[in-house]
This record gives structure tokens, sequence and C-alpha cells, in this order.
């Protein structure tokens, strides 16, 4: 069951994903860095999130 569960997850993170790198390709003045972020720390990202917002 727990195999399940985790499937389920990665496969909704995994289309969460792909939904989002769309969107951002769809934006012509969107950051190619924020496609890029997953692959930064959580402490990276909250200052990325932070800088973008101001």
């Amino acid at each position: 069951m727990t195999l399940f569960i985790e499937r389920a997850e990665h496969r909704d993170t995994q289309a969460l994903h792909a939904k989002m790198d769309e969107l951002l390709r769809a934006v012509s003045d969107a950051d190619n860095e924020t496609a890029k972020i997953d692959q930064k720390e959580p402490e990276e990202i909250e200052a990325q999130r932070e800088q973008i917002q101001q």
C-alpha cells in the first residue's frame, strides 16, 4: 500500500512540474533560473522567492 501511495505522489509531483514548465515556456519574459529552481536547496529557493516578491 505504501508503494502505491508513493507512486501516486510521485506522479502528481511530476505532472505538476510538467505543467509549470509549460507555463514558464509560454511566458516570454519568464526567468530561466526559475525553471531550474527545483535543483536548488530549500534555503536558496526561499531567498529567490523573496527576491521575486520585492
